[in-house]
């Protein structure tokens, strides 16, 4: 299938899809987790606050959550004075689960008012939208039970009612905008999917963890784009990316922590932008005609000969439109009828535009420290001369742990790594040490042997 807009002409640098960060700095609230939490519930249980919870609602946008909490929370004390002999009793139920939003703890259904404040347009949008971009429509076939008290059971049966909630109807798009995207990294939504699964399976554990979750992911997701993005020519795969622990110290010795850590993520960040723009000029994506976007390199291996003619004119009229002298001259060559030359020939260009000294340059940089503040702090640490390294500390290697043994009871350390590094986590050898002393004061290491060859880990829960 060709993917190729038919007419191409030169307009603004954007993107709309793929990623969150944008060529201006966000705006408190932009980059919002518990939306992000509550848009993956969404996508997982195809549920939503009902729609009949607003017929006579009145108010603004930022009063919607409040007023359908106190929707639920009416219905409840219905739903309780009916069941109860004491209505005295109502208050101290309403203290417990409604002064503080307790009921949050109960069950994931409960993040979905979240949602209710949220305008299709809101830059809010944009974190949740590369998740569901990254879930490509999975949800759950089985919702997994709690074990609940029957106080617990009744705030539950309240919140999932007809009444508060509605299924979302099959087919339903998921992405804000209503354009559904190919995942631009396939290997990166295979074992998301099967981690959010698990996680999922067990709710308690899937409430505590699942910000923690989601940020490990987007650095993931972040980082892997990055050092994919320019192989335009083949599917991505997991690249290299060395971590340490956190009460390690790195040196220059640990090459593979100066050749395959942040640094070489920080160097490529500066292409996400242009490269993601420059492929979604090309392309038409339409919600009317259910026609998907696609990643670039699905783009490049669709493109033939016949595109070139197209491609030469969009790569003469984009040049000279980002030129910023007085004395254009197109210095590609125009005898070329590789359609990946002048695709090439457009990146570059999309590149170049934002360099030094270009009057774009600024908002490259607003893109790169928008990433780096939001999808990358919480991983990326200084460790003097060697500079800025990846750390993971106890909490995170205990939660990639268990979702990366899933759903098997343990796995050979070896078998661990490899699970690791399939998703994108690597580790030297003096790491590896350092993760099975980590796991043996945990104890959840088992030795089969006295030549230590053959130990297993276990989860953690």
């Amino acid at each position: 299938m060709n993917y190729l807009k038919k007419n191409l002409t030169v307009g603004d640098n954007r993107i709309t899809g793929y990623f969150p960060a944008r060529t201006s700095l966000p705006k408190d609230g932009d980059f919002d987790w518990d939306i992000a939490k509550a848009s993956i519930v969404k996508n997982l249980y195809r549920k939503k606050i009902s729609d009949k919870l607003f017929k006579s609602f009145t108010g603004s946008m930022e009063e919607k959550e409040e007023y359908a909490i106190q929707a639920f929370r009416k219905i409840c004390r219905e739903d309780f004075i009916e069941a109860l002999d004491d209505d005295g009793l109502w208050s101290h139920i309403d203290a417990m689960f409604f002064t503080k939003k307790n009921y949050e703890g109960l069950a994931p259904e409960a993040l979905l008012f979240k949602l209710t404040a949220l305008s299709q347009s809101s830059p809010q949008n944009r974190l949740a939208d590369m998740f569901s971009g990254i879930m490509r429509g999975f949800c759950l076939k089985d919702i997994p039970s709690e074990s609940n008290n029957f106080i617990e059971e009744k705030v539950l049966n309240s919140l999932r009612s007809d009444e508060i909630m509605e299924n979302i109807q099959d087919g339903s798009k998921t992405l804000s905008r209503g354009i559904n995207e190919k995942p631009y990294l396939p290997y990166i939504t295979k074992y998301f999917t099967q981690d959010v699964s698990f996680l999922a399976s067990h709710p308690k554990y899937f409430l505590a963890q699942l910000e923690p979750f989601l940020k490990f992911y987007a650095y993931i997701y972040t980082a892997q784009l990055a050092l994919n993005i320019k192989n335009f020519r083949e599917e991505p795969r997991a690249r290299p990316l060395y971590f340490i622990l956190d009460h390690e110290t790195a040196s220059k010795e640990r090459t593979d922590l100066v050749t395959y850590g942040h640094r070489a993520v920080q160097d490529n960040l500066q292409y996400i932008f242009p490269y993601l723009s420059m492929s979604e000029s090309l392309q038409e994506p339409s919600k009317e005609n259910n026609v998907e976007r696609v990643p670039l390199w699905i783009l490049a291996r669709n493109l033939s000969e016949k595109d070139t003619e197209s491609l030469i004119e969009y790569a003469e009229n984009f040049s000279r439109d980002r030129y910023e002298g007085t004395d254009f001259k197109f210095k590609y060559d125009k005898s070329n009828k590789d359609p990946h030359y002048w695709l090439e020939s457009l990146l570059h260009e999309s590149v170049s535009q934002f360099g030094r000294r270009r009057k774009r340059h600024a908002a490259r940089e607003k893109f790169i420290k928008t990433t780096e503040n939001e999808l990358c702090r919480d991983f990326v640490k200084s460790r003097g001369q060697i500079g800025n390294v990846l750390v993971l500390n106890q909490d995170y290697i205990s939660l990639i742990t268990n979702i990366s043994i899933g759903s098997k009871k343990k796995l050979r350390f070896g078998e661990l790594l490899e699970e690791w590094k399939n998703r994108g986590i690597f580790f030297d050898k003096q790491s590896q040490k350092e993760l099975l002393k980590f796991f043996e004061r945990i104890g959840n290491v088992e030795r089969m042997s006295d030549s230590g060859d053959a130990v297993y880990v276990f989860k953690t829960i």
